[in-house]
């Protein structure tokens, strides 16, 4: 069992673990990211995981141990070009059972032979697990969320009633309408989280001119950007006024640009008078967006696990 923050965050670093295998920098980036992962998932049955232990001279990657218990992990990332074949994982089984460990896990980003698992399936006494990425998320789709809400935090209290709103705006677009400003600006937080961004949901009395600001961690280089959010129950459009204002903040914050979400649109003038610069400093978003986040969220969720190799298209689609 997880709280639906710590699952969100094992979300998060699996996410994050795919983009650095899809466009990896170099192998220290993956073996972090991976680590990241794995020790949340093995934390969840109790284990604590060791980076790149010493004077352990097999040479695993990870080591794992549970407090008042003889069990004994170690983990192996192989971060070949290709699929592991059956004598890396022979090599890795001999060291594992020579020294001695109860389990061994092997993961490889491009899989494994199927002479691997025809091996595994054999081995005794040592239990030998062979995961890929795929392996991960369905281990992590499996655990339980706590259900009982009087003993959860408030964090997590609003993580639940936020995902409770994706769904349902999800399923019918008219639920959006029926939603307090700062519930949206909360709900929004939450579908940015959920997609990999680091996310800030400002203090709704001095936000400064913006709801969220949101940043993407692209090649080491963190890329900012603002959100404001407009959803007023006079349903009144957004018009050159608050655009004018927005594009201040913007500048003023030095971010890489903003997005102006209006759940009921724009008026015709709104982005008449724009530069080429402030155009490219500004998009602009309406109920469309906002509900293409949401399902887009909810396949990240749900174990369908689109790509999401480029956040900052994620950000900016299905804007002006």
């Amino acid at each position: 069992m997880m709280t639906p923050t710590k699952k969100d965050e094992l979300i998060r670093d699996i996410l994050v673990l795919e983009n650095s295998i899809t466009s990896p920098r170099d192998d220290r980036e993956i073996c972090f990211t991976f680590h990241q992962a794995i020790s949340k998932l093995l934390s969840n049955d109790g284990f604590t995981t060791i980076l790149n232990p010493s004077p352990d001279t097999s040479k695993f990657d990870f080591i794992c141990t549970k407090q008042d218990s003889k069990e004994r992990i170690c983990i192996s990332l192989q971060n070949s070009a290709k699929s592991v074949n059956e004598d890396r994982v022979h090599e890795r089984v001999s060291f594992a059972f020579n020294y001695p460990y109860d389990r061994l896990i092997l993961f490889a980003p491009k899989g494994f032979t199927s002479a691997c698992y025809r091996f595994v399936n054999i081995t005794d006494p040592l239990k030998v697990e062979l995961l890929t990425l795929d392996d991960l998320k369905s281990w992590t789709s499996r655990i339980e969320i706590e259900s009982n809400q009087g003993f959860l935090e408030y964090e997590d209290i609003i993580k639940v009633v936020s995902k409770t709103f994706i769904e349902k705006i999800a399923e019918d677009s008219n639920f959006l309408l029926k939603l307090e400003w700062r519930d949206l600006e909360k709900m929004i937080a939450e579908l940015f989280e959920g997609l990999a961004f680091d996310v800030k949901l400002t203090a709704p009395s001095k936000d400064g001119g913006k709801d969220l600001i949101v940043e993407i961690n692209k090649k080491g280089n963190a890329k900012k950007y603002l959100v404001e959010i407009k959803h007023w129950k006079s349903k009144k459009k957004v018009g050159q006024k608050y655009v004018k204002e927005f594009l201040k903040v913007i500048c003023n914050e030095k971010s890489e640009s903003g997005l102006l979400l209006s759940t009921y649109g724009f008026t015709s003038n709104a982005l008449e008078g724009l530069t080429e610069f402030e155009r490219k400093s500004i998009r602009f978003g309406d109920e469309e967006k906002i509900i293409s986040l949401c399902k887009t969220y909810l396949k990240v969720k749900s174990g369908i696990w689109t790509p999401l190799n480029d956040l900052q298209g994620i950000f900016l689609e299905q804007t002006l």
